[in-house]
């Protein structure tokens, strides 16, 4: 059986990445490329469901002037495109590479201010299509002039029709979601965790800080998938740890790798895959990503190739 998935970006972006070796501040620095892809969050995960070989839709805002970069990228990638086009352009974020160092730089701008019209025309879409849907995540920034419990009103509607809903945002929109219980999964990383629960880690114990996170979490939200950057990631169940490595690769581009982890866990539940291999389709979509500018994987170093560098320790809890 063929699952749906949907994902949502409410404030997508065109990434415009310059590759800049060496980039140093205040100074003249020279860049060799450049290029402009299609971003947000839930676009760059529709985009590695996509590439993956998983039907993907896709809804949320985007600018009626620049639409093109993102409608033609739909059409190459067979993304079901259910976007709510309103006034305006979307906005650009800057990605400086530096590909001698392996180190990316963002500048995020805010994007389209939303008349509330448009709101409720996303949100009446939503309501009466979710229910045909197995999977929606919902992930990234916020328009700045919409509510930060959003995402949690958009679970809320999803949870009632049986919808899995995983999600990937930080600060009170994250917080909002967690103490509702309205999310089944959700994607922090530690510093995410840290800013929304700074009391708990104001601790010299910094793993007994985690632990008791997560156990609080899991209270409310059934799988924390935990990113720890170069030492790998955790994924939490009620009952169960899983801890991965970071498989070691050559490092084009960190920009959707934590999308394309995403969305190889999404793929794995839809697979009905066990859970250590989704972890592992995670791990190695994430893995395919990084050696690749732009979103979705890589054609040269397909996830398969890392499959076999990935190790899963599992625990009790």
């Amino acid at each position: 059986m063929n699952k749906k998935i949907l994902t949502v970006t409410l404030n997508p972006a065109i990434d415009f990445t310059i590759e800049v070796p060496g980039f140093t501040l205040d100074s003249v620095n020279k860049a060799i490329k450049s290029r402009r892809d299609p971003g947000g969050k839930g676009i760059n995960v529709a985009t590695a469901l996509s590439t993956g070989g998983i039907d993907t839709h896709v809804t949320g805002f985007l600018g009626k002037d620049n639409r093109e970069i993102f409608t033609n990228h739909f059409k190459e990638h067979n993304i079901t495109d259910n976007f709510v086009y309103v006034q305006g352009s979307t906005r650009e974020c800057i990605k400086i590479a530096d590909i001698k160092n392996k180190i990316t730089t963002d500048i995020n701008f805010s994007g389209i201010d939303l008349q509330q019209n448009e709101l409720n025309e996303f949100i009446g879409f939503y309501s009466e299509t979710i229910k045909d849907y197995d999977y929606v995540i919902l992930s990234g920034s916020l328009p700045r002039n919409i509510e930060a419990d959003i995402y949690n009103k958009l679970a809320s509607i999803a949870q009632k029709h049986g919808v899995f809903v995983a999600l990937d945002t930080s600060g009170p929109s994250l917080l909002s979601c967690i103490n509702s219980g309205n999310v089944n999964l959700i994607k922090p990383n530690i510093d995410e965790l840290i800013d929304i629960y700074p009391n708990i880690f104001k601790t010299d114990n910094f793993e007994n800080a985690v632990d008791d996170v997560v156990k609080n979490i899991l209270k409310k939200v059934d799988i924390i998938a935990l990113s720890l950057g170069e030492k790998g990631s955790k994924l939490y169940t009620k009952n169960l740890t899983l801890k991965v490595n970071a498989p070691k690769i050559d490092v084009k581009s960190s920009v959707g790798a934590g999308d394309s982890f995403l969305a190889g866990l999404i793929a794995g539940f839809a697979r009905e895959e066990t859970i250590n291999q989704t972890l592992t389709t995670a791990v190695s979509w994430a893995a395919s990503k990084l050696t690749k500018y732009g979103p979705g994987l890589s054609e040269e170093q397909p996830p398969q190739d890392f499959v076999d560098k990935i190790m899963i320790v599992s625990s009790l809890i």
